[in-house]
């Protein structure tokens, strides 16, 4: 059994569109549901929060929380103030959806979630909250000059953008599904990759001796480093600023996977395009998360007119195995600066289109 439990905000009940539409999709995904309802709080918000507790004990002293699997916590504003102290006086374990919270709702250690924020909200600072959601490890997605119901004022058709993209994270929230999107420059930074786990036990490589390729034993560990992370971010940012392709995979709200596609043409009537990185966190492999992500890759390059991705891939076995399940072949043609970048690397190929 699955529940979810709705905390509104102070003017901001469970009929306005971030919990409206989030309940429709909680109900969607067959969660039984709770909203509180807050009566008569004082204008001072240290009182407006007791009162607020109070009504909500009240309101759950029934709830048999042991019955349920899967509990999820819906909070807005003061609200996620009160999620957060009634889940941890009751040790309640939860997921939440932090829907603007106040900077005070950080005092209260919040449990797992995913924080919504936009900058022009003048209940809590957009550095604090980032300092806070950094301290509690808690993924942040902002929306840039939003308020705090995440509209901008006098903006109707961006206001429905805005629902759709939170509704959309949110969903896949809910669902505890993988969410796959393309990413932004202003985005892409050393930060967007905290739960990111390179590491890569590799034992056995697969090298090209003398015109044969080979199994060879070359055990090592691969992991980045923070400047690693720093000229990752930078490459990526570039991709897209040039006009590339960088899509990410979302779980949870935390970056754990991400391919980039580079925008220039080249090896001639081969029509490449330069898959420049695949990768997906340690924690969340063999889940498909590469499958789709290189799927997307290779639907973009085939629609800017290429006829093949190019990749030059890590020889571990096991990264091997994946780009031959994905049908990647030796390249016909070797492209030199990848060579001479990484010269253990395997030169593979992908047909995007194919001879008729």
């Amino acid at each position: 059994m699955k529940l979810a439990v709705f905390f509104p905000g102070i003017g901001y009940h469970c009929d306005k569109p971030l919990l409206y539409y989030s309940e429709k999709i909680a109900k969607q995904y067959q969660y039984e549901t709770i909203k509180i309802v807050y009566e008569g709080l004082s204008k001072d918000l240290d009182a407006a929060f007791e009162e607020a507790f109070a009504q909500t004990e009240k309101r759950l002293a029934e709830v048999d929380w042991q019955q349920y699997e899967d509990i999820l916590f819906v909070s807005k504003s003061i609200g996620t103030a009160v999620a957060c102290a009634y889940a941890g006086r009751y040790q309640i374990d939860c997921r939440n959806l932090y829907y603007t919270p106040l900077e005070q709702t950080f005092i209260l250690a919040p449990k797992d979630g995913i924080v919504f924020h936009g900058t022009s909200d003048p209940w809590a600072q957009t550095e604090v909250i980032q300092r806070t959601c950094r301290e509690h490890n808690l993924p942040l997605q902002i929306i840039e000059a939003a308020n705090h119901s995440l509209e901008i004022p006098e903006k109707t058709r961006q206001n429905l953008v805005i629902l759709t993209e939170v509704m959309e994270e949110s969903e896949c929230y809910i669902a505890d599904t993988i969410r796959y999107r393309q990413l932004t420059p202003k985005e892409i930074c050393p930060e967007l990759f905290a739960w990111f786990i390179r590491r890569q036990n590799v034992t056995k490589c697969r090298r090209k001796v003398k015109d044969a390729w080979l199994i060879v034993e070359d055990p090592f560990v691969d992991d980045w480093t923070a400047a690693d992370y720093q000229t990752l971010a930078g490459c990526l940012k570039n991709t897209v600023n040039t006009g590339g392709f960088v899509c990410g995979a979302f779980y949870r709200g935390m970056l754990k996977g991400f391919v980039s596609v580079e925008a220039s043409l080249f090896g001639g009537e081969n029509r490449y395009l330069d898959l420049s990185s695949i990768h997906v966190s340690e924690d969340m492999r063999g889940q498909g998360a590469g499958r789709e992500l290189f799927a997307k890759a290779a639907a973009w390059a085939a629609q800017k007119g290429a006829a093949k991705l190019y990749i030059s891939a890590h020889s571990a076995v096991e990264t091997q195995a994946f780009y031959q399940a994905m049908g990647c072949v030796e390249a016909q043609m070797y492209e030199a600066s990848h060579v001479e970048r990484e010269p253990f690397d395997c030169q593979l190929e992908y047909i995007l289109v194919r001879e008729k």
